[in-house]
């Protein structure tokens, strides 16, 4: 066991896969410009560079579509984990529909990929409200985890754990990172450490290494990909969320996980 070890994951989405209309209706995907094989070149050599091994959690609807990008990311040494069949949120579906997308999006990544899939992250960390407790199902589905579960307001709840931990026996729930300073609290993955400032940052990952709590960063391919075209429509949330802090970030995150050992989450759970 590595005192510095970070798990790593990616979410396998293209640029314009937000969960708000126009971008989750149907025909989405034809709709937009294609840009996942960039961003997923870019993702790979920037592992590749670290020496990090990720877990790689994808939607089946690009895995249909990407194939052969799909097992390029197994045969890197990367965990396949799934996102969901598409990028529509748990709690839309009721839940028999739910536990059917889940199980067809298992199958599918498993035959493209020729690897077993053994965690999921529901697309807005959407396992929630009236889908909080889902999870119970994905044992029976074959899983060994599960990182939907955010303890912050509005995509999940503060009083949720903030560290991984067992849900169920061999059964494990791998939330994101949170920056916690007093009463306020701030995502560590997405726009969290695009601008928040950097030894602030820096401190809260070594003191997660030093804990080697399994608590696993997050990283959207498309957040590489600085070309990608300003997406029409958003509220002035969503518009900061996505771009905010993206030209230079790939440099930023190379200093930011200098130093650290960067794994799957299976090899976490694996080990505990």
């Amino acid at each position: 066991m590595s005192p510095s070890r970070l798990p790593l994951s990616l979410d396998w989405e293209d640029w314009f896969q937000l969960c708000c209309p126009p971008f989750d209706r149907p025909g989405a995907l034809d709709r937009y410009e294609c840009r996942l094989e960039l961003a997923t070149e870019r993702s790979l050599a920037l592992c590749a560079d670290l020496g990090a091994k990720a877990t790689w959690f994808c939607l089946g609807d690009q895995a249909r579509r990407h194939p052969g990008l799909l097992r390029r990311i197994a045969e890197g040494g990367h965990a396949i984990a799934l996102h969901g069949l598409t990028h529509r949120r748990a709690f839309e579906m009721d839940r028999g529909e739910w536990r059917q997308a889940v199980r067809d999006g298992k199958a599918l990544l498993e035959d493209l990929a020729g690897t077993a899939v053994r965690g999921y992250r529901a697309p807005e960390w959407s396992l929630r409200g009236a889908a909080e407790d889902w999870w119970k199902d994905l044992p029976e589905l074959g899983f060994r985890y599960d990182s939907s579960r955010v303890p912050l307001a509005v995509i999940g709840r503060p009083a949720w754990p903030r560290r991984p931990h067992p849900l169920a026996a061999g059964f494990w729930e791998l939330p994101p990172p949170v920056l916690w300073s007093g009463p306020v609290r701030m995502p560590l993955w997405g726009w969290g450490p695009r601008v928040l400032p950097f030894s602030l940052v820096r401190r809260a990952l070594e003191t997660l290494a030093q804990e080697d709590a399994g608590t696993p960063l997050v990283l959207h391919p498309w957040e590489l990909d600085v070309e990608q075209p300003r997406l029409p429509g958003l509220t002035l949330g969503h518009r900061y969320t996505h771009g905010a802090g993206l030209r230079g970030y790939e440099g930023r995150l190379r200093d930011l996980w200098d130093g650290f050992q960067l794994t799957t989450l299976e090899a976490w759970v694996e080990s505990r």
